[in-house]
């Protein structure tokens, strides 16, 4: 039980860790829009890097947003029906739903690391004008679903644990 416990405290921790230091880079994606705006009206003169790299940073900030999504259970839900179960119920049907979960991650785990790993073979860049290298920022795709893969994990041994001894863990 303590292992158990211990297993899913470590998931946890992880990705609130990764996720609070992700979050900060709102900072330099404002920086990086704002001084974008000020080249572009201002001077007359856009950089051709600007609106790339802040896609990349918000697509960044986006997709490592999803571990805490789920740690926080802010996805969106159908309980309808569930809202009326008795949370011993509820917690069983979530471990069900998990497993499709957990197969979905499972895919595109796989399918974005095949990605990540040709593009990392071909040192593949961008096709814009700037055409600065991708491979790196396709790399933490896979790295961000593992995350994801692993706070589900920890919500099923949470939900597991809840419908076979009738105890939140």
């Amino acid at each position: 039980m303590m292992t158990i416990k211990r297993i899913v405290e470590c998931i946890d921790k992880t990705n609130r860790f990764i996720t609070s230091f992700t979050m900060w880079l709102i900072l330099p994606l404002i920086g990086i829009m704002l001084f974008e705006v000020v080249m572009r009206y201002a001077f007359h003169s856009p950089t051709v890097w600007g609106a790339e790299l802040s896609s990349m940073i918000f697509g960044i900030y986006m997709i490592y947003s999803g571990p805490c999504s789920v740690y926080e259970k802010v996805q969106v839900g159908v309980d309808l029906f569930s809202s009326k179960w008795k949370p011993r119920t509820q917690a069983a049907v979530h471990c069900l739903t998990y497993v499709f979960t957990m197969a979905f991650f499972v895919s595109i785990i796989s399918l974005t690391f095949k990605y990540a790993m040709e593009s990392w073979e071909l040192k593949e860049v961008s096709t814009s004008a700037w055409g600065q290298p991708i491979y790196h920022w396709k790399a933490l795709i896979p790295i961000a679903y593992v995350l994801t893969f692993a706070q589900t994990v920890s919500d099923f041994i949470r939900n597991a644990y809840l419908a076979i001894t009738g105890e939140e863990l």
